[in-house]
Order: C-alpha cells, then structure tokens, then sequence
C-alpha cells in the first residue's frame, strides 16, 4: 500500500467518523446560522472537505 492509499484510507475513516450517527445527534437542533439550519450545513461542509481533501490527495499522484 503507498503513501497515498493510506492517506485516502485515514481520509475515508475520518469521514465515516464525521458522518457517525452519534455526531450527527449533536448538530441536529433547532437554529441557524446565516438562515441555514445547522444539521444540513454540518453536512454540506463536512461533505464539501472530504471531497477537496480526496481531490488534492489524488492530484498528488500525477506528477
């Protein structure tokens, strides 16, 4: 296994982390921020960081 198969390895398991039912309880309240309620913006941004994460750590394979 190289270098960046590992890094996407810990990169996938930090994610399934993130998205772990028990977390997801914490941001599941009532508010917002910006008038976006908390739970989908946790989401989308937890969401958005894997895939920039995954897209750089693949970019790195190219040279």
């Amino acid at each position: 296994m190289n270098k960046t198969s590992r890094r996407l390895a810990a990169l996938f398991v930090i994610g399934i982390a993130a998205l772990f039912p028990p977390l997801l309880v914490a941001f599941n309240r009532p508010g917002s921020f910006l008038g976006i309620p908390i739970l989908p913006l946790y989401l989308f941004a937890v969401w958005g960081v894997l895939v920039l994460f995954g897209w750089l750590l693949a970019r790195g394979d190219e040279s």
